[in-house]
């Protein structure tokens, strides 16, 4: 081995620590082991075990412990040159020992140990007290035969495959989850399908609630406009936590506190031509209505002789190709076609509007080689019509000419917006930045690009964002969604009241049309607007916080909301005779939310991800991945990752903490991937795929939303129905209870369910909080994997609805017997109460003896046989 210390330098353990073991253990082969040093943690980390018996007991820290999954497999144990090793080899099987014996019988992890004193090496395994290898210093050489065997047996290849077949050992050999107990792949994947009558407000009302043309915008604008007012923003809790999810851009840009009366942009804006071949920048976040703020303040908010010094022309770059060789072409062509929008009264295909156009071009041929055909009008007018198709034929020509020719014959300042820049990645907005550079630079325009905040204040000191002028950068914030919503529906009902006697139809279960009026569609979606923000604060934040302040996303989970097959004929009945008055239950608006157009819930196929689902596929499935990832961002301050500024963190620092957990590398890439593809986990460039180790990421409003969840007892019914259990059995019985379709949803079988889920998760996290204990002091991963506000959720919601009969399965284990007394005696058995108000049947086939025997009020001892808390049943055997 290459630069090994003399012994003379080696003064102390920490000497034999840093200088040689380090080395020998992370070194690549064949000199060194090639460890992980990730996976390897040092005695500062560690937690210590007592070893030892009488006198010599002690507390005992090895120096280095090497991790497979979680699970401990080697022990290293440094001493100062010349102590005796064979009695460091031998704490550290000791330590080994008493790891592995928390452990189930014959699986001991912790197989490999290690000591030296940078003089010799000791090496074996725990359960020999003759060591395998004893290397001296001078070996340690891939020359050595010993040694090159010690390093292939000891190497990281060995430990990992020692590792996995660990991990293989104490992993269940199958795993049931309930969705996929309910039948074929049909039922499993069963829909419930849309009501019609949603359907068709959804499809009647698309324009209000998701303009696409400028038409349909410029409606939005001038009839249901909400402003975003400082004194009205985060009004109460729920607002006032998203405003801390992603920090808005303070620095260097103007604040519009009222975007109903944006002065100081409408002071920018009547300087006029003075602003041509500028970049005004407006910044937001994703979906918080900068494309209507710009429609707003076009119609609308614009003074009369600034709207009529402005010509606006609205590029959609949702259609922009995002590449250099191509977008600058496309521009040309949205410019062109732009101009003559925005001037319909001119004809720019009359000839001589093209010569005032092209006058430049007209005068240079006067003046110049024109006078060669004087003589001839006929020839003069050819050259002069090639000189002007010259002048077509260039687009770029033809582009800045209609420029020109505007703002010079309006007067107006030619303004480009480049709607919908804010739903590309980062490098494609900073690629539109780019192309606002080209366009302010080669015309006579001003350019109107909207951002991202997280965009510009991750990238406002560098290129090309550093060059933007900064008394030019305004920022807004989202107004509130119930304002926006209500006002869509009071525009789509404002419209209805004109014909409230129109009628339409829609399509019944049983195939027949049924009729309504116009009233009857002011009914429902007064009655929806109820459902979700009056009835229930929690309902409103989970739909804010889904769609992650991204209005174009909460609209769509509205219009889904509304269409869901989950609202009845029954329910639309109650809400059409209510004349809207009518709020639905809880437990459908749940439903809606939950599980989409599905019948059993399916986290790929819904708004709400199951934060406990695991990949049963890995050698060590972990429950609590999603979980952690999302705790760890959220508590940043706390654990002193990331920028407290930022909020984001580096994906290879997250997974260092995790991996203390078992969490793998491989697993928390996946993880992570699914969290940001679901809007829980925001990357710092927006992408969302191939998030590596190396990204920078920041916790979502979905994400901060889902660990509110946790505390949901619908939520935690509904992902009961897809996570994978290890027990058959309490699987089965999920199963069976979800199967039912009349019971399905009612408050006994949620409760039941939520209870299942909940007990199992806490089962899986003790164990692996107590493998995590065997070897780490109690830290901040114990926070990370908490589900204590669904324990307690559970608990609340079982004593409200069992009462007595509430953890009664915790409190009389099966199979043990249980001094009861009889309280009735019937023809079909015994009725023996355990405990105040809870009754078994033991029944007559399970009885020892003759009912005869027995009578009301003696003492008898049964067996638990099955408990059903949900049904109050209790079976009971003789012993």
């Amino acid at each position: 081995m290459a630069n090994i210390p003399l012994g003379s330098e080696l003064q102390n353990e920490s000497d034999v620590e840093q200088k040689v073991l380090l080395p020998l253990l992370t070194g690549p082969s064949p000199d060194g082991l090639g460890l992980s040093i990730e996976k390897l943690y040092t005695k500062a980390s560690i937690r210590s075990v007592v070893i030892d018996k009488g006198m010599s007991k002690k507390n005992y820290y090895p120096d280095y412990i090497y991790t497979h999954k979680g699970a401990p497999i080697l022990v290293v144990e440094a001493k100062t040159p010349g102590e005796d090793l064979l009695e460091a080899l031998r704490e550290a099987r000791l330590y080994a020992s008493e790891i592995n014996s928390h452990y189930p019988a014959n699986i001991d992890p912790v197989r490999f140990v290690i000591a030296s004193d940078g003089k010799s090496l000791l090496a074996g395994y725990n359960n020999s007290a003759t060591p395998i290898y004893d290397l001296s210093i001078e070996d340690w050489s891939h020359i050595s035969i010993e040694f090159a065997d010690f390093v292939k047996n000891f190497s990281s290849e060995a430990l990992r495959k020692w590792g996995e077949s660990v991990a293989k050992e104490v992993r269940p050999k199958r795993y049931w989850k309930p969705r996929k107990m309910v039948g074929g792949v049909s039922a499993q994947s069963e829909e419930i399908g849309l009501n019609s009558f949603g359907v068709t407000i959804k499809s009647d009302f698309k324009d209000l609630f998701n303009p696409s043309s400028i038409e349909d915008r410029d409606i939005i604008a001038k009839e249901c406009y909400i402003p975003s007012k400082r004194r009205d923003r985060y009004v109460d809790s729920i607002d006032r936590a998203f405003k801390a999810i992603i920090p808005p851009s303070e620095n260097n840009t103007t604040a519009i506190d009222d975007t109903s009366r944006p002065d100081r942009l409408i002071k920018k804006l009547r300087q006029g031509t003075k602003l041509n071949n500028e970049v005004m920048l407006l910044i937001g976040a994703a979906g918080a209505g900068k494309t209507t703020f710009i429609d707003y303040l076009r119609v609308q908010a614009l003074p009369r002789d600034v709207r009529q010094g402005t010509r606006w022309i609205h590029i959609n770059m949702n259609l922009a190709p995002v590449s250099d060789g191509e977008i600058f072409s496309w521009l040309r062509k949205e410019i062109i076609s732009g101009i003559k929008r925005a001037q319909p009264s001119i004809d720019f295909d009359e000839l001589d509007t093209i010569k005032q156009i092209f006058r430049n071009d007209v005068e240079k041929f006067r003046k110049g080689t024109g006078r060669l055909h004087e003589h001839s009008s006929e020839k003069y007018a050819e050259k002069l019509a090639e000189a002007i198709e010259r002048a077509l034929s260039d687009q770029h020509y033809v582009a800045q000419a209609y420029c020109d020719y505007v703002s010079r014959v309006e007067s107006s300042l030619i303004v480009i917006a480049l709607d919908n820049c804010d739903k590309l990645a980062m490098q494609e907005q900073l690629l539109m930045f780019e192309a606002s550079q080209w366009l302010r630079t080669e015309f006579n325009a001003m350019v109107l690009l909207p951002l991202r905040e997280e965009t510009y204040d991750n990238n406002q000191n560098v290129p090309p964002l550093d060059t933007a002028l900064k008394d030019l950068a305004f920022r807004i914030e989202p107004p509130r969604f119930d304002l926006i919503l209500r006002s869509r529906v009071d525009l789509a009902v404002r419209r209805l009241q004109l014909d409230p006697t129109q009628k339409f139809s829609y399509d019944l279960p049983n195939s027949m049309k049924a009729v309504y009026m116009a009233s009857d569609k002011i009914s429902y979606f007064s009655s929806i607007l109820k459902s979700i923000f009056d009835a229930d604060s929690n309902v409103r934040r989970l739909l804010i916080g889904l769609s992650g302040r991204n209005m174009r996303r909460a609209m769509e989970i509205f219009l889904d909301f509304c269409s869901s097959g989950h609202i009845s004929e029954e329910h639309i009945l109650k809400m059409v005779q209510s004349k809207g008055v009518y709020v639905l239950p809880l437990d459908i608006v749940s439903k809606v939310i939950l599980r989409s157009k599905m019948r059993y819930y399916d986290s790929d196929f819904s708004y709400v991800v199951n934060l406990f689902s695991s990949d049963i596929d890995d050698s060590k499935p972990n429950f609590i991945t999603r979980v952690a990832i999302l705790r760890y961002l959220t508590n940043l301050a706390e654990i002193g990752k990331g920028s407290r500024a930022s909020k984001y963190a580096k994906g290879a620092d997250i997974l260092a903490e995790l991996k203390k957990l078992g969490i793998t590398e491989e697993s928390f890439i996946r993880e992570l991937n699914y969290l940001t593809v679901r809007n829980c986990v925001v990357s710092e460039d927006f992408r969302l795929t191939n998030i590596t180790l190396d990204d920078l990421i920041t916790i979502g409003p979905a994400g901060r939303t889902h660990l509110y969840l946790i505390g949901s007892i619908h939520y935690l019914a509904a992902i009961s129905e897809d996570t994978w259990f290890r027990d058959e059995k309490l699987a089965r019985s999920i199963s069976d209870r979800i199967k039912d379709d009349k019971n399905h949803f009612n408050p006994r079988t949620v409760v039941s369910n939520a209870k299942a889920v909940v007990d199992f998760l806490d089962k899986e996290i003790n164990a692996m909080l107590a493998e995590h204990d065997l070897v780490f002091p109690e830290d901040d991963t114990h926070a990370l994997s908490t589900i204590s506000s669904a324990k307690s959720t559970v608990d609340r919601r079982q004593r409200e609805l069992f009462g007595a009969w509430a953890d009664i399965d915790d409190r009389l284990p099966v199979d043990e017997p249980i001094i009861g007394q009889v309280t009735n005696i019937t023809k079909y058995g015994l009725f023996v109460r355990l405990e105040p108000n809870v009754d078994g049947l033991l029944h007559i086939t399970k009885l020892s003896g003759v009912l005869s025997d027995y009578k009301k009020g003696d003492s008898v001892t049964v067996l638990v046989k099955s408990i059903d808390a949900s049904n109050r049943k209790i079976e009971l055997a003789s012993p």
